[in-house]
């Protein structure tokens, strides 16, 4: 039996670039262990991972993820969102994740589609169109950026669920304008991923205390971190302290504008490139120059871009 992590790219080289920062992350932690990239063509980026699957039909939007169920390249298989960095071991995914069941992730095993199709118009026409719901609000939920895959029959049913789901779901006059399933005019996969899990009878991991991810770190205070020795402690905005933390999920479209990310990326840079001002970047006084940085130049992109 074959295990590795996987992230995906497709379309725009910024994608590369941040699977190659995430992968540049992990390896500082989890020296040795499989890494693959699945993407829709080869460049000096895939050459960096340990495996690449090609999609010869890429779409560049949410199927390209649903693919990951039968494309991904080992019997069992952690993806991990392009658009994280890595800061523990990551061996715990597997003993938190594989037992649940062929496809598990973490999250919580209600309210995913409530959570979506919040108002009663959009959740009662998922009913009508998607009957397998069977007025079942209880499907799992979760942020896709971080799952497990066992590839079989059962992921090759999931896939094709999802496909037709998001279909359905497209195609519905009602449903194609909520806004809270749309990112930039195109369907969000978490939803679908969501209902996916619950037909196919897939279950999340709830929260578990320990190897703890984060997502959208701006939204918390960070209180250690070093990307280097694997240290990272941050407050959330009710006072909740999380220690120990694993990854940091940024958001796709922001990732490139954080400061923090610009500074946590640099220093690995350094690092990969056996040069001392890693040692000397990886300093909490540099944080603040980074994102005084990224915000002006950010600024200044917008107005350009206005002109």
């Amino acid at each position: 039996m074959t295990r590795g992590f996987v992230t995906l790219a497709t379309g725009h080289i910024k994608y590369y670039k941040m699977a190659l920062n995430m992968l540049r992350s992990f390896r500082i932690h989890n020296p040795g262990v499989p890494f693959a990239i699945v993407c829709d063509r080869h460049n000096e980026v895939t050459e960096q991972f340990d495996d690449v699957v090609i999609l010869e039909n890429a779409n560049g939007d949410y199927r390209d993820k649903f693919s990951l169920l039968v494309n991904s390249p080992y019997d069992e298989n952690i993806f991990i969102e392009p658009d994280c960095l890595i800061y523990r071991n990551l061996d715990f995914f597997w003993d938190l994740l594989s037992k649940e069941s062929d496809f598990s992730c973490f999250g919580w095993n209600k309210g995913g589609v409530k959570c979506w199709f919040e108002t009663d118009d959009a959740f009662n026409r998922v009913l009508e169109i998607i009957p397998e719901l069977k007025e079942n609000a209880e499907a799992p939920l979760f942020n896709p950026g971080y799952f497990f895959i066992r590839k079989g029959e059962k992921c090759k049913k999931m896939y094709e669920d999802c496909l037709d789901f998001a279909e359905r779901i497209w195609s519905d006059e009602v449903l194609n304008k909520h806004p809270h399933i749309l990112c930039n005019g195109k369907l969000r996969d978490d939803p679908i991923f969501n209902i996916g899990m619950l037909i196919n009878g897939f279950v999340s991991n709830e929260r578990p205390e320990t190897g703890k991810c984060i997502f959208l770190p701006s939204k918390y205070t960070i209180n250690r971190i070093d990307i280097l020795n694997g240290l990272l402690d941050v407050t959330d905005k009710t006072g909740k302290i999380f220690d120990d933390c694993s990854l940091l999920h940024f958001s796709t479209r922001r990732a490139n504008d954080e400061g923090l990310y610009l500074w946590q990326k640099t220093i690995v840079d350094f690092y990969c490139k056996n040069s001392k001002f890693a040692g000397i970047l990886n300093n909490r006084i540099f944080e603040k120059p980074f994102c005084i940085y990224r915000y002006v130049m950010t600024r200044v992109k917008r107005y350009l871009i206005k002109k």
